[in-house]
């Protein structure tokens, strides 16, 4: 990273990659959490503390690792690894199916506190943000003292403080300009690391970096750029805007030359109501049995119509999409003409898109159904629906009924409560 690297005293956090660049009157700090869902699994059973533990199913069904905890990662898991190559990596490892509704119960605890930590907030994902951090926030916090020169690093260490000692989870940073090269910094110094890349000293951070560490080059696209000897940032650098055009093409070339740089982008999105409500669930195996396919559908339809209820939302357009065994996916939608937020009405849309989609793929049905997924969209808080006034009974009992069930959900899990058709 070149000359004038800082290294902080603390051993947890990370290098300050500054090359003597001074640090800005403004950051954007990424934090991270470190193995969120083993880790809330880790702390609801104190009896996982310090063992492998794996997320996503169990070890002989077929799926993808959805978390690992840095115990199972040491012996070779990762994400999104299969299951059943978890297995033979890690044989030891504790296999869990994941407690969705406790997650989001802790991400929304960790993103409360982020939020009175910065004024400017945004969820990236459940289990991590972006926040907007400057020298007068600093002083708001510690009216009385002198700023640090190395400011964001004491905004950075308290908020990580917080978060452990109020939620019992461990969190990195990274900081930086903006948000890639941010996010970038916090995956690197993992885990409970602090990383502070200063304006001025990204392309000496970035440049013995892969290439992969950027979000959205997967690993596709790395073989790809691979294929024309381009690894590492550095490897970006040697060539000329010629040369790198003439191995990859206009395009490539001015989005590679851009990351680079570490140009990206410092604006942070106030956290706004959801576009879509989404569930999806791929079967342990290959489902040949309409009638599990249809149970499974009307569960995501269940939980994704709550998910609308609290928020306060309700949806006109419903899509269901559909993966057979031979990997043919197909994705129908259907507007309503009004919008609901009631899974009956759903479920009944849901399950006539699934039924055209299963007659229109009737010949390779027989191999059986590998992944379904309902989406629900064109959302808003407006129902725009005309009641007919026999109507107005029944939708104020499908109301009180909805109200009582979100309810009891709402105290001990949505899974605590299930209906008939989901089984």
């Amino acid at each position: 990273m070149g000359d004038g690297l800082k290294t902080s005293r603390e051993p947890n956090v990370a290098p300050d990659a500054e090359c003597g660049a001074a640090v800005a009157d403004r950051v954007i700090a990424h934090v991270d959490l470190d193995a969120f869902f083993t880790s809330v699994e880790q702390l609801l059973d104190p009896r996982l503390a310090g063992k492998p533990v794996v997320v996503g199913g169990a070890a002989n069904e077929r799926g993808v690792v959805a978390s690992a905890s840095y115990e199972a990662r040491a012996r070779g898991v990762y994400v999104p690894m299969p299951l059943t190559r978890a297995y033979r990596v890690c044989p030891e490892a504790h296999f869990l199916r994941g407690r969705h509704d406790e997650y989001s119960k802790f991400s929304k605890r960790v993103f409360e506190i982020c939020q009175n930590e910065s004024p400017s907030f945004q969820a990236a994902s459940i289990d991590e943000g972006y926040l907007d951090w400057t020298k007068e926030q600093w002083q708001a916090l510690h009216p009385h003292e002198a700023i640090p020169k190395h400011w964001p690093i004491e905004m950075a260490t308290r908020l990580r403080d917080v978060i452990l000692r109020r939620v019992g989870l461990s969190v990195s940073v990274g900081l930086a300009k903006n948000r890639l090269v941010a996010k970038i910094a916090s995956k690197y110094c993992k885990p409970r690391g602090i990383c502070h890349v200063a304006a001025g000293s990204e392309r000496a951070f970035l440049r013995p970096m892969q290439l992969g560490v950027v979000p959205g080059i997967g690993q596709h696209a790395q073989a790809m750029l691979a294929a024309t000897d381009l690894h590492t940032f550095d490897d970006v650098h040697q060539l000329s805007a010629e040369e790198l055009e003439a191995r990859v093409g206009a395009k490539w070339a001015e989005r590679l030359t851009r990351l680079a740089n570490g140009e990206g982008s410092r604006t942070i999105a106030l956290s706004g109501p959801p576009k879509s409500v989404s569930n999806e669930t791929t079967f342990a195996q290959d489902c040949h049995d309409l009638q599990e396919v249809q149970a499974a559908l009307y569960r995501m339809v269940e939980k994704a119509s709550w998910r609308l209820r609290k928020a306060g939302l309700k949806a006109g357009t419903i899509s269901v999409k559909l993966r057979t065994a031979d990997f043919k996916t197909m994705e129908r939608s259907k507007s309503l003409g009004y919008r609901t937020d009631q899974h009956q009405e759903v479920y009944a849309c849901a399950q006539a898109l699934c039924r055209e989609q299963m007659t229109q793929r009737a010949n390779a049905m027989f191999k059986g159904v590998r992944l379904i997924g309902v989406r629900l969209s064109n959302l808003d808080a407006a129902s725009n629906r005309q009641l007919l006034l026999h109507d107005e009974p029944s939708e104020w009992k499908t109301n009180r009924v909805d109200e009582t069930v979100d309810q009891i959900r709402a105290r001990f899990g949505f899974k605590k409560l299930l209906t008939a058709g989901g089984i």
